[in-house]
């Protein structure tokens, strides 16, 4: 029984060790809904909870999730781009 137990207590640092440097690395504009410091006490005063609920709500994980308008890929995809490039090839 005791290495069930410390077995499940090495998940659960893992598992906070894990959230936390996720937390502090992940850049600002891909959090959500709390401050970078509300999550951290989160994830170390609720170890387990407060990292299920960083991996599922904290960080956004695709660019639909951190609310800011797309950008082309490349030229080819930037509407400006190819309005501009059909105006110079008119004007030859």
């Amino acid at each position: 029984m005791a290495r069930v137990n410390t077995l499940l207590f090495l998940i659960v640092v893992a598992l906070s060790v894990v959230a936390l440097i996720d937390c502090l690395a992940t850049d600002r504009s891909r959090i959500r809904s709390f401050p970078r410091g509300a999550w951290a006490v989160l994830i170390l005063l609720c170890p387990v909870a407060g990292a299920i609920a960083w991996f599922r709500a904290g960080r956004a994980t695709s660019a639909s999730d951190i609310h800011a308008a797309p950008r082309p890929c490349g030229p080819d995809d930037d509407p400006e781009f190819l309005r501009q490039l059909a105006e110079t090839i008119r004007h030859r």
